[in-house]
């Protein structure tokens, strides 16, 4: 298994700035400390530094809620019908991915998020402190943490406005409950997410590039993390801008090149600044690929890189040289990025380990090849995605671990598993068309797999995303979509591999045709943005992606001039069609439901239209104790205002 570093040390005094529940007042769920001591507490480096790791030991606490918000409503997933010994657990998840969250349900408690927050916001005030009384401690160190600081805060609220849309914003350290109450109010998404923006903007450059380790590297914010976010977080925001007729909006941009100017942004414009910053991600990274390539002294062959054509772009190469005579394809990709972590693909994971006593639950709690595996790929959705061609779905090994699709296995049980972060080995059996694949699994605790926030691909999409959405660069698109697809692609039958040059078809994708639904006033889903999607669910499923990916399509599509005013958007005495006005995205997320979800679970699209309402119903009902607690401050998503009991 893999091998890292210490990256999450003890903090001094920890449990004085974690542990502990505040009181039933606390409704964000941060803990106080004692002030007389805090003060006392910041007085050098290692001080800093233990919160620092315990921020990102913290937010790795929170990635099973965090799959929860961003990836289990989706398309990719049925309920393992198998019986389980954690019967409430698959009960909860049966009843989200029917569309029946309910704010009872602890998976919505963001109170591990906030905690992490505010750990990055005491890193960032006493930081300074810091500085004048160690003089050990550099300013360019401090430059460096307060970059990694600022991201990783940033990070955590983008995950919360994606998953709750408005939320409480605060850059201020919380020590108490009175604090609580007077800092905290809802704010709006679109305020939260330029305010992140900016921050990100004003310390990019500003992180380290690499750290003198691999599991560092990959496992803290570096310069091609930043850069990563930002480009996530700009397709964010044309894709809301776009849904709501925001043709312009005047704020402040530091852009790639550090110049910083105040401009009208478009959707187009933020669409085209995502794509600046994922190609900033990609050249940041390749350089972090060769220094750590410069740095090692190999024994024997190092890994082989593909890049298909495309600049800066470093893919794990996949042995499946002679596959149609060898007995085995390598499936190298698979193996370093999911089971060995911290991979030349990585960008930014969440590290675990059996040290730290802190376990990824996700894995075995939701995906694998057992009974206690709550989770089943959902097959159709996958085939969808491939556009239902054959030949895509038999040679696109990226299936064959994700949801075993042709693979025939007389023992494997019925449904289809997840086995992207297990350890299987793929044999082959026949020849030409009668060629199939077997699996076999090896045993290996997948309880410390670490979690991928961002790779390549997912950069490399977001840019086909954002180039698509803007309608540029077709071609530009379409080479990315098969560069990622080529990787993985093998075929069994005649041993035909796609050219490395980037030339040729061979295991070229297939463009969608552009979607239309059953009603006149149902926006259109164009076919090459749809072809980005079903090409991002079978690259990332069962990251975390899913569910978000979905909501930000919605949101893009809307029809906002055919909807229904949004109830807490849209301004008073605003009517339709006039500037300003804000639908309440019913036309996108009734197009998303009818495009990809209907056939996914036993609902019908009526039914599941029903239960989501509007672009309300796109995002998660905030925990019930926190509404209840925060003296009428925190106001409950309008869709999911009640708990399944007092339905």
């Amino acid at each position: 298994m893999k091998k890292i570093n210490h990256i999450y040390k003890s903090a001094c005094l920890f449990g004085l700035l974690a542990v502990g529940l505040a009181s039933c007042e606390d409704y964000l769920t941060i803990y106080p400390t004692d002030r007389v001591v805090e003060e006392d507490f910041w007085e050098d480096l290692n001080d800093l530094n233990g919160v620092r790791y315990g921020a990102y030991k913290q937010m790795a606490s929170t990635v099973e809620n965090m799959f929860y918000w961003g990836d289990l409503r989706s398309d990719s997933y049925k309920l393992n019908t198998e019986t389980h010994s954690e019967q409430d657990s698959h009960d909860r998840l049966s009843n989200i991915l029917i569309g029946m969250p309910d704010s009872s349900m602890n998976c919505y408690d963001w109170g591990g998020v906030y905690k992490t927050i505010n750990f990055c916001n005491k890193v960032l005030k006493h930081g300074p402190e810091v500085l004048e009384r160690d003089k050990q401690f550099t300013t360019t160190e401090w430059y460096y943490m307060r970059a990694e600081m600022t991201a990783l805060r940033a990070l955590n609220y983008f995950y919360l406005i994606r998953a709750f849309k408005d939320v409480p914003y605060t850059t201020k350290i919380i020590n108490s409950d009175k604090e609580v109450i007077d800092t905290f109010r809802l704010t709006n998404q679109l305020v939260v997410l330029d305010s992140i923006i900016l921050d990100c903007e004003r310390v990019a450059g500003q992180a380290r590039n690499r750290f003198a380790n691999n599991a560092d590297t990959k496992g803290m914010i570096t310069n091609a993390a930043i850069y990563a976010m930002l480009a996530d977080m700009y397709l964010w925001r044309g894709s809301l801008h776009e849904g709501r007729g925001i043709k312009n909006d005047t704020v402040k941009v530091v852009k790639p090149d550090g110049t910083v100017d105040s401009v009208a942004h478009t959707p187009v414009g933020d669409y085209d600044l995502a794509v600046q910053w994922a190609d900033k991600a990609l050249e940041s990274h390749h350089r972090q690929v060769e220094d750590y390539f410069a740095s090692m002294t190999f024994g024997g062959s190092r890994t082989e890189i593909v890049s298909y054509g495309l600049p800066n772009v470093d893919l794990i190469k996949n042995n499946f040289t002679g596959v149609h005579q060898s007995t085995i394809p390598i499936l190298r990709s698979q193996d370093d990025i999911f089971y060995e972590g911290n991979s030349i693909e990585s960008i930014f994971e969440l590290q675990y380990r059996v040290s730290d006593g802190l376990k990824n639950e996700i894995v075995n709690n939701f995906y694998g090849y057992s009974t206690r595996a709550n989770l089943m790929v959902a097959e159709d959705a996958m085939k969808e995605a491939c556009e239902k061609d054959e030949k895509l779905q038999k040679f696109d090994t990226r299936l064959w671990v994700g949801c075993q699709v042709y693979v025939n296995d007389p023992q494997a049980k019925s449904g289809y598993y997840c086995l992207k972060y297990q350890n299987p080995t793929f044999v082959l059996e026949g020849q030409g068309a009668n060629r199939k694949i077997r699996y076999a699994l090896t045993e290996g605790n997948e309880s410390y797999n670490n979690w991928i926030i961002y790779r390549t691909t997912d950069v490399m999409l977001m840019k086909a995303e954002a180039l698509a959405c803007a309608k540029k660069e077709t071609n530009t698109v379409k080479s990315i979509l098969n560069a990622i697809n080529r990787r993985s692609y093998c075929d069994i039958e005649e041993g035909k591999q796609p050219a490395e040059d980037g030339s040729g078809t061979i295991g070229d994708i297939k463009v969608a045709s552009d979607w239309s639904g059953k009603k006149a006033t149902t926006p259109k889903i164009n076919g090459l943005q749809k072809t980005v999607m079903n090409q991002r669910q079978i690259e990332l499923l069962a990251e975390g992606k899913r569910w978000f990916d979905l909501v930000r399509l919605a949101e893009r599509i809307c029809n906002n001039n055919a909807d229904s005013p949004d109830e807490r958007e849209n301004p008073e005495g605003v009517e339709k069609g006039e500037p300003g006005y804000v639908g309440n995205g019913m036309s996108g997320m009734s197009a998303v439901v009818e495009c990809f979800m209907q056939n996914s679970v036993s609902n019908s699209y009526s039914t599941l239209i029903n239960r989501f309402k509007n672009r309300w119903g796109l995002y998660s009902p905030i925990y019930e104790q926190e509404v209840k607690s925060s003296r009428g401050y925190i106001l409950q998503n309008p869709v999911w205002n009640k708990s399944r009991y007092e339905q």
